[in-house]
């Protein structure tokens, strides 16, 4: 069955504020709220709802006079979410929210204030809530490339920047990538206007955070130790994911606009972090069997080597915890991943152990 629209609520918008739901009744309507909220003038909201089972639908049909509503009858991934919000976007802009997230009322503003003719894309940090919405302290990315980043797309295959929710896209610069094949794109399709609109334009970063960004699994709920963020399966099924959205797009990048990027042999240093986690502490789900502590500790080094932004300090810091996490004894890496007070207490019983 095709999906369905409401009809337009305002003409010629200079900004379309996609909200992308999938059965998050309980969080869409603070999302929509948060982009009817904003100060900047001309902002259309459209409301993307990918075949939701739960109460959505009652709960989006509050807001049809000032939303405009896209539904597509049964859920086929992210993909068609994507695909779906940028057909019915009338903006020069676009940003898709999440929705679990939400915007400040001056995030459209901000943003259009700091772009210019060359500008593809603004990105902006994004506070960290959890389910219920209370802050957690602290901002997600911790790093963000900006500028021209497409040398280190080049070397890296990726830049540092915020997840999804935290990108306002010039429209002209992501539309030659859409629509994508929704077989191919389940999840993780925000990694395709990410990385495309650089080879468009250059990347503005605002400094101060201009969103939230929710948090759903409690830090004991995680099955991984050290890893920070929202994933749906297991740490391991992450990682692939990151290696295969990457290639994925780097070839929508070749077919669709003729850009071509030899296979990069690194990795951001965060990405090697979490295929590291991956390797130590789920090896039976490890999605890279040639993987080894001796490859993973090289790949960090180099990554380190030839990503920008990381003061001597932190490479450093980034360096210990790799070298714990690869190669001290299973308790004690554990409490590497964790931080820093675990790995006290477990060196503490160790030196007791040593000692009797």
């Amino acid at each position: 069955m095709p999906a369905s629209a409401s009809a337009p609520i305002a003409a010629d918008p200079a900004v379309s504020i996609v909200v992308l739901n999938y059965n998050y009744g309980r969080f869409v309507a603070a999302a929509i709220e948060s982009a009817l909220a904003q100060t900047a003038p001309g902002c259309e909201v459209i409301v993307v709802d990918n075949g939701s089972t739960d109460d959505s639908a009652e709960v989006i049909a509050r807001y049809a006079d000032r939303v405009r509503v896209v539904r597509q009858p049964v859920n086929i991934g992210q993909g068609q979410g994507y695909n779906l919000g940028i057909a019915a976007a009338r903006g020069q802009w676009i940003v898709w929210l999440d929705a679990d997230d939400l915007l400040d009322p001056d995030a459209i503003a901000t943003c259009l204030a700091a772009a210019d003719d060359h500008t593809a894309k603004v990105q902006y940090a994004l506070r960290l809530i959890d389910a219920e919405g209370r802050p957690l302290g602290g901002t997600m990315p911790y790093l963000s490339h900006h500028g021209d980043v497409v040398p280190i797309i080049r070397r890296l295959g990726h830049y540092a920047g915020p997840p999804g929710s935290g990108n306002l896209y010039r429209l002209r610069a992501v539309a030659p990538y859409f629509p994508v094949d929704p077989k191919d794109w389940p999840i993780c399709t925000d990694t395709v206007p990410f990385l495309t609109a650089p080879f468009h334009g250059r990347v503005v970063h605002v400094e101060r955070p201009l969103g939230s960004y929710r948090l759903h699994r409690k830090p004991a709920d995680r099955d991984a130790p050290g890893y920070r963020g929202n994933y749906s399966g297991s740490v391991g099924q992450e990682v692939r994911l990151v290696v295969d959205s990457r290639e994925r797009t780097l070839e929508l990048l070749r077919q669709r606009s003729g850009f071509c990027i030899d296979a990069p042999a690194l990795m951001l240093p965060t990405h090697v972090r979490h295929r590291i986690t991956s390797w130590r502490w789920a090896r039976e789900s490890h999605p890279f069997p040639e993987d080894s502590a001796e490859s993973l500790w090289a790949l960090m080094r180099a990554s380190l080597q030839h990503c920008p932004g990381y003061g001597e300090a932190q490479r450093a810091a980034l360096l210990a915890w790799a070298a714990g996490a690869l190669f001290l004894p299973a308790p004690m890496a554990g409490a590497v991943m964790n931080g820093a007070q675990p790995l006290r207490e477990a060196l503490d019983r160790w030196r007791r152990r040593s000692i009797s």
